[in-house]
């Protein structure tokens, strides 16, 4: 995804979002899922968002992604995207099992959810687990989209070699390939020929309080 300001002009719109609410940093940071110190990081240009917590941020308070990435257009827009009605159908899964093999059934389907700009084949899940927090929680639904053209830093979702899904942060050092949790309780791990990557994580959504 394209940023065409730097960070500090990202902070500073971030803050623009933030104080629009009535937030204080704290409540704002836990509604994404970061430290309110890293917060403050990117409000005062020092740090750069992921694009992961840019998408959760444009999602979670409808924010028009081109005044978030770039400041041209108007802070909140995606309601003009949904009544033009482009939104893709993403389906809810209750078990991913399918979605390996890309043969899901209506009885594996729980519910749907509707966002702009997903590619026809994307899907949700409720996430389980405390391995990517504080960035992913346990309820939040994240939305994978099948890209298998994996960069450095983002979260992907894999298939063990039991048939459980996780997920876990693509990494790569001195050409050697690596998956680490945001978690530091947990040890990161290289893949082997078991290790199949089902997508990446596009979106979260999780409920907040305000």
């Amino acid at each position: 995804m394209l940023i065409q300001s730097n960070a500090t002009d990202i902070g500073a719109r971030i803050r623009q979002i933030r104080q629009s609410k009535q937030m204080t940093q704290k409540i704002f940071s836990e509604s994404l899922g970061i430290v309110q110190g890293f917060l403050c990081s990117i409000e005062r240009g020092k740090k750069m968002p992921s694009d992961t917590l840019l998408i959760a941020m444009q999602y979670l308070y409808r924010i028009n992604s081109s005044w978030l990435y770039s400041g041209t257009g108007e802070m909140y827009s995606l309601e003009k995207i949904y009544e033009s009605g482009g939104l893709t159908r993403i389906p809810l899964l209750k078990n991913l099992a399918k979605a390996n093999s890309g043969d899901v059934h209506e009885d594996e389907i729980i519910g749907f959810i509707s966002l702009p700009d997903m590619p026809d084949n994307s899907f949700a899940i409720e996430y389980s687990g405390d391995f990517m927090s504080p960035t992913i929680r346990d309820g939040d639904i994240i939305v994978i989209t099948p890209d298998r053209s994996l960069t450095p830093g983002k979260i992907v979702l894999i298939m063990g070699q039991w048939g459980e899904p996780f997920l876990r942060r693509y990494r790569s050092r001195n050409g050697e390939i690596f998956f680490t949790a945001d978690n530091s309780a947990y040890s990161p791990f290289k893949p082997d020929s078991t290790t199949n990557v089902l997508g990446i994580v596009a979106a979260v959504w999780r409920k907040v309080n305000i």
